[in-house]
């Protein structure tokens, strides 16, 4: 079944055990307003006949047509429905209003009991069929006797009321249901259409493998709308990895093909005959060009382990000890070249040591490697707010503008000629990159061409 049916059915079911719980409120309610209107009317009439009859003196012995005579009038239109009517010890009706005629009130022996005992009680007594009575029984005392004084009014009004009012409210229960549903399926309909959006662009992009596609949610900031912009930054992540990836994969294809190329060569020129010196440098031409491609596939799989973004081992780095043996180490195969430590804080942070000492290590050797004879590398150490920053600057050659942008991209260099002829792999960068981002921190560069250039490394503290 489809979400938006189901939620709603949940919205109609909800709803209605709201509605019925309501209706049963109300009617409980309702019901019991009624027959406190009734109580309350047969208190004041009761209250009337007591009055009336302690007013007059009623003559010895007891005659009951002159207490007949003295009864209040019942007025039918005040008061509809109600009877009065006086009980003996015996249980005989011995007064009644005019209205009863040849009936009596339904007796109730409880009711009867109680009310000789001097309490005042108001009980629902059945009167045949489907009609109720309310009666109120409380005693009368006339000089040395004691009756019972009964009144009673028909319920039968408010069994009437009561049944228009549980038609009333099923009907309007019924509508309200059948409302919800017309509306709440189309008020979910509507929420869900980005739903239906996003399952459209994801068999597209499925059934194309075009992932420049997105859904393009212009709605309101909700849950669905953070759903949508998720599923978009997601395509364009994935879009990004597998461009990345086919960049990769033809960038480390063409740098393999390159020592491949010489080894095959100077293979087919050993098969020939040659001097015992082509021969020789026909092997040392081969052992460069199969060392450098052991290390292209080590920085390659070491890069493949930086980037997957799980640091091997946790552990507190002290950047000043770091920073101070790769200078010691620097300076001793800089030649000519000056390597000097500037700020030097005394920081630390959590991470790999060993991935932070090549980190920092391929910073110091690029540094060198572009800074001419006499030149100077500085490395410095400092906080910047929650920031421990390392930095690498030299008074090398510098970077042009236009390859600022890509120069931590896999396999980019900005004089190809001149790196492969230092035995440059192009991935120094790339990995110092990965590093960075692999310990929750990053690395820019500036530099101006022929002034030099500064590597920054930002970690977390």
């Amino acid at each position: 079944m489809p979400i938006r049916w189901r939620l709603t059915l949940w919205f109609v079911l909800i709803l209605s055990v709201i509605l019925i719980l309501s209706g049963v409120v109300l009617h409980i309610l309702l019901q019991r307003y009624l027959i406190n209107q009734v109580d309350d009317s047969l208190r004041v009439n009761s209250a009337r006949v007591h009055g009336t009859l302690g007013q007059h003196d009623i003559p010895e012995p007891l005659d009951y047509a002159v207490i007949h005579s003295k009864l209040p009038p019942v007025n039918e239109f005040a008061s509809p429905g109600i009877y009065i009517q006086l009980i003996d010890r015996s249980g005989g009706v011995v007064v009644k209003s005019s209205n009863l005629g040849e009936q009596e009130l339904p007796v109730n022996p409880s009711l009867i009991s109680r009310g000789f005992t001097g309490e005042a009680t108001i009980a629902t007594v059945s009167a045949g069929g489907s009609a109720t009575v309310r009666i109120m029984a409380s005693p009368l005392y006339l000089q040395d006797r004691v009756l019972l004084l009964e009144v009673g009014q028909s319920l039968n009004h408010v069994a009437d009321t009561m049944g228009q009012a549980r038609w009333a409210l099923l009907a309007s229960t019924l509508v309200a249901l059948i409302l919800a549903a017309v509306s709440g399926g189309a008020i979910v309909r509507g929420a869900l259409s980005p739903v239906s959006r996003i399952s459209q662009t994801a068999r597209s992009i499925e059934a194309s493998s075009d992932l420049s596609r997105r859904v393009g949610y212009a709605g309101p900031a909700d849950e669905i709308g953070e759903l949508a912009t998720t599923f978009d930054h997601m395509i364009e992540h994935l879009d990004r990895v597998f461009q990345s990836q086919r960049y990769f994969v033809a960038d480390a294809s063409h740098e393999l093909r390159g020592p491949l190329t010489v080894i095959r060569g100077n293979i087919d020129l050993l098969k020939r005959q040659l001097s015992q010196e082509d021969r020789e440098e026909s092997l040392r031409a081969i052992e460069r060009e199969s060392m450098r491609m052991s290390q292209i596939a080590d920085e390659l799989l070491l890069l493949a382990e930086v980037e997957s973004g799980q640091i091997g081992r946790r552990e507190t780095v002290p950047l000043k000890s770091l920073l101070l043996e790769e200078a010691e180490r620097a300076g001793s195969a800089a030649g000519g070249r000056h390597v000097r430590v500037a700020r030097q804080e005394d920081l630390s942070v959590t991470g790999d040591a060993q991935r932070l000492r090549q980190l920092l290590a391929n910073l110091v050797d690029n540094a060198v490697k572009y800074t001419p004879e006499k030149g100077t590398v500085t490395l410095s150490l400092y906080r910047d707010g929650d920031r421990a920053c390392l930095e690498v600057a030299d008074t090398g050659i510098g970077i042009p503008p236009e390859h600022l942008p890509h120069i931590f991209d896999r396999f980019y260099r900005v004089d190809k000629a001149r790196s492969r002829g230092s035995g440059g792999t192009g991935l120094g960068l790339a990995i110092v990159k990965g590093i960075a981002e692999q310990h929750g921190g990053d690395v820019t560069v500036t530099s101006r061409p022929g002034q030099g250039s500064t590597f920054t490394v930002r970690l977390k503290l």
